[in-house]
């Protein structure tokens, strides 16, 4: 080929792209709900879109998260009150309020009536904790935005810090992704992982995923049919092949303190473990750093059933060892202390929290009223955003039915929820905020409301729409590139957003109540 033609070649080329540049709908050609057809127009090829990005100077600059973890306002705390102090699980605690200046909240809690009420109840128990001999648990469930304990972390040290409480709170016995706070784990054995939310486990035949939402086994879940056995029940000889063999399984579980995690998180000073469905007895040996502490015996039960080992000093390992025919249903451990404050951070990956009411709610009754669970955070919503719809309603009523049932089960415990982030995807070489988020914070938002539960909205407090790349390009990022999570540093943001707009109700409620 000549470079004459090679030229005309090229340029008709351009020519037919020009052409359909010129032609092809502005709003592209939909293919399907999630695949639509897209091309460069003659306005974008000569007057390319500019990445906009909303100015989160001020909200940063109001939430200074380079304060040093140990000092800040509890210093302050000390100093007026070197009297006032109380030694709980080893540390000393103060209970008196923490200074939260109204310039420093970025999003205020918003409430479903004028009152402000409907965390008054605990608040009330926060007011009287340290008159309380026991854990008050807040349970905070939400999507992949609170992996790795984010914004868990946070609130929990803060609130121990005040209030008292050592341990990370509940873990399941495996996790799905291998993070590494609030504690780092590591087994041996054929566990296997069962969760109500994402793809159903066709072998789980009940409902019974206890109060993290999944379990986890070291041995297949057995579902025999006996109605072979049932026609020659006379046949010993047959029954007796017919029944599977016998054998001794052995699997083991570490939970290793996180140099991520913040000191009270380390200092536990007791495990519970929790199980049920057990069908053989099950040897367990328990481990503190290489030194075995006890061995007991699981008995066999239906129903579920928890086991305590207390330890002087927190283990930097704690391995457990197990020996059974058949695998119980695990359904998480516990490493806390013996009063004061635990927050278990629940994360549920791809889950639009809509899993409740599938579960066993008698047996999630009596758990939260065993651990005495009495505030629970509901932080959902990302995972409704891609599969973008013009109306949400039946996302509202779905939620609010998930927050009424929780009322129900656990009448003890106060209901709020966080709304979700920003989310972006790319258009036209630029990134923009998803046109439903909004939708999908006020069917959260309403659902709320209806409940008369407190909502936080987390989309506001960073900046509202198109907030998200001024995370993502921040210096250093705050956002992932995902454009949907916070990177560490951006998490901490929000954790202190949410911990001191969560505070100044605190306080206010204590000036009311005096």
């Amino acid at each position: 080929m000549t470079p004459k033609k090679i030229l005309y070649f090229i340029l008709s080329v351009f020519f037919i792209l020009l052409l359909i540049s010129i032609i092809f709908p502005e709003d592209g050609i939909k293919i399907s709900d999630n695949i639509k057809l897209d091309f460069i127009s003659v306005e974008d090829i000569f007057n390319p879109a500019k990445q906009e990005k909303v100015d989160i100077t001020n909200i940063l600059e109001k939430t200074n998260i380079e304060e040093e973890v140990d000092s800040s306002a509890f210093e302050i705390i000390q100093e007026k009150n070197k009297f006032d102090s109380v030694m709980v699980d080893s540390h000393y605690v103060y209970y008196e309020p923490v200074p939260i200046r109204i310039d420093s909240v970025v999003r205020y809690i918003e409430f479903p009536n004028k009152s402000r009420s409907s965390l008054n109840r605990f608040f009330e128990i926060l007011a009287n904790i340290k008159n309380e001999n026991k854990i008050v648990r807040i349970m905070h469930y939400g999507d992949s935005q609170i992996e790795t304990d984010r914004i868990s972390d946070y609130f929990r040290y803060k609130l121990q810090t005040q209030f008292g409480g050592v341990g990370g709170g509940l873990v399941p016995a495996i996790k799905a992704y291998d993070f590494q706070t609030p504690m780092t784990q590591s087994y041996s054995g054929n566990w296997k992982r069962y969760t109500v939310y994402g793809r159903k486990d066709t072998t789980v035949k009940h409902r019974k995923y206890g109060m993290l939402g999944n379990f986890a086994r070291f041995t297949p879940i057995i579902n025999a049919d006996t109605s072979i056995l049932q026609k020659d029940s006379s046949n010993f000889i047959n029954n007796e092949a017919l029944m599977p063999h016998k054998i001794k399984n052995y699997a083991s579980l570490t939970f290793s303190q996180s140099r991520y995690s913040f000191k009270p998180t380390k200092n536990y000073k007791r495990c519970k473990m929790f199980y049920g469905n057990a069908k053989s007895e099950v040897k367990v040996k328990v481990f503190a750093d290489e030194v075995q502490v006890a061995e007991d015996v699981l008995k066999p039960t239906d129903d579920y059933s928890y086991k305590t080992w207390t330890f002087a000093q927190a283990p930097k390992d704690l391995k457990f060892e197990f020996e059974a025919e058949e695998s119980p249903d695990f359904y998480g451990f516990s490493l806390e202390g013996y009063s004061g404050i635990n927050v278990d951070n629940i994360a549920m990956r791809g889950s639009g929290g809509l899993f409740f009411t599938s579960m066993d709610l008698n047996m999630l009754s009596r758990m939260y009223s065993q651990l005495n669970t009495k505030l629970i955070i509901l932080q959902f919503g990302g995972n409704i955003v891609p599969g973008e719809r013009k109306k949400y309603g039946w996302y509202r009523k779905s939620f609010s039915r998930q927050i009424s049932t929780l009322k129900r089960i656990a009448p003890d415990a106060t209901i709020m929820v966080i709304g979700l982030a920003d989310m972006s995807k790319k258009e036209n070489e630029v990134y923009v905020s998803y046109p439903n988020i909004t939708l999908i914070r006020d069917a959260l938002k309403q659902a709320s409301f209806e409940n008369d539960c407190a909502y936080w909205d987390m989309y506001e407090a960073m900046g509202g729409e198109n907030s998200m790349p001024s995370w993502v390009f921040h210096e250093p990022p705050l956002g992932e590139k995902d454009f949907t999570h916070f990177t560490p540093q951006g998490a901490r943001y929000i954790a202190k957003m949410f911990y001191n707009a969560f505070m100044y109700e605190y306080n206010r409620y204590l000036r009311r109540r005096k």
